[in-house]
């Protein structure tokens, strides 16, 4: 009886993200700008700024990627896939770099941003070159999802194993979930340049940055971070790996058992980022490895998404309380009680991933993107 009815709120657990293929779209309808073609707002009525502007950079490339999560990206009409391409390379400066210009002046005139600048002697961040590598990143990533190039590819990153060195040298790895992005960025940048040798390239970066890997629980570090931050900086490491095809790392078992310890459900990326860990570890593992405790595991982190979505709507939050305010260190919401693309993107990302872990990923038919 007891296992009838466990069985029963697994069901519950896992059917409802059976109709998010047609639910969402309704809530990306709702985002559409109405005067700008490729135009997305980030929450359902609650930003701060319109269309009326020049931003939404962010938006639009998370929207690329619902759909391509939801496999639906290439069911659209030609003329939004172009819409959502031109407006990501309107974005684009003279060097390649993409980003976009209210998110870094709301960023800079952050109180918390220059206190943070501060206190870790980090003027990159300051000056917003961090949020500008990042947004690139992004960017490029969607415009791939979209069979599109950027007019001009972004040249601001090592290209010497000295180079590399002395990059990965000057990060926090104290603070590994930052640390662990910049190198995910550089092998990004590496596998999709035209170097001749940057294989031999990326391969230098990973050797580099595995002497930091720990045999006690698998995760790249220096000293003593905390437990959520060395989850979160060993997925930005893991979506590195991915980019490069080089999915092969030590001590996964470590990392399985660092994950299932934690119960993080702070906002959409802590989330994710458990989630993606778990689930690549597990294939280092040949899913030989306490496999059953990680269905368990993941189905419960169903239960925990449910409570960030809003199904009359057809659209997650980012935070349990609602949209999420701050971008990149910019104000851009009130944060009211909604669903925002942010979470969406990130919570179907979740979900593409759980699919694969529970075997239902086919049933579903989610896609899961390379970021």
């Amino acid at each position: 009886m007891e296992n009838h009815q466990q069985n029963r709120n697994n069901t519950e657990d896992i059917d409802w993200i059976f109709g998010l293929k047609e639910e969402v779209p309704q809530f990306l309808e709702k985002l559409k700008g109405r005067k700008i073609s490729g135009f997305f707002r980030y929450s359902l009525s609650g930003d701060l700024c319109g269309e009326n502007i020049k931003w939404g950079l962010g938006n639009t490339v998370f929207a690329v990627k619902i759909y391509y999560t939801l496999d639906l990206l290439d069911k659209l009409s030609q003329v939004e896939r172009k819409a959502m391409a031109n407006f990501i390379k309107s974005f684009q400066k003279e060097d390649g770099t993409i980003y976009d210009p209210l998110v870094k002046r709301k960023a800079f005139l952050s109180l918390s941003n220059f206190l943070s600048a501060i206190k870790n002697f980090n003027f990159n961040k300051l000056f917003g070159k961090e949020t500008i590598r990042a947004e690139t990143r992004q960017s490029v990533s969607a415009l791939n999802l979209l069979g599109k190039k950027p007019d001009v590819y972004y040249q601001k990153f090592p290209k010497t194993e000295k180079e590399i060195k002395k990059y990965l040298s000057k990060l926090n790895w104290q603070k590994p979930w930052g640390a662990g992005s910049h190198f995910s960025h550089l092998i990004f940048f590496l596998k999709n340049s035209d170097l001749k040798d940057k294989e031999k390239l990326i391969d230098f970066a990973i050797s580099w940055v595995n002497k930091l890997q720990s045999p006690e629980d698998g995760s790249w570090y220096k000293r003593n971070p905390s437990l959520q931050q060395k989850i979160n900086g060993a997925m930005k490491i893991i979506t590195g790996l991915k980019v490069a095809e080089k999915m092969n790392f030590q001590h996964p078992e470590k990392l399985i058992d660092l994950c299932v310890s934690a119960k993080s459900d702070k906002d959409a990326c802590n989330n994710f980022n458990i989630i993606y860990v778990l689930h690549y570890a597990s294939r280092v593992t040949e899913n030989s490895y306490s496999f059953d405790e990680i269905k368990s595991f993941v189905t419960e982190r169903l239960r925990i998404y449910r409570n960030y979505y809003f199904s009359d709507i057809g659209g997650f939050s980012f935070l349990p309380e609602g949209a999420n305010e701050v971008y990149y260190g910019a104000k851009i919401t009130k944060g009211l009680k909604e669903p925002d693309i942010h979470g969406t993107c990130m919570f179907l990302w979740g979900i593409s991933i759980i699919s694969q872990i529970l075997g239902i990923d086919k049933k579903l038919g989610f896609e899961e993107f390379i970021p």
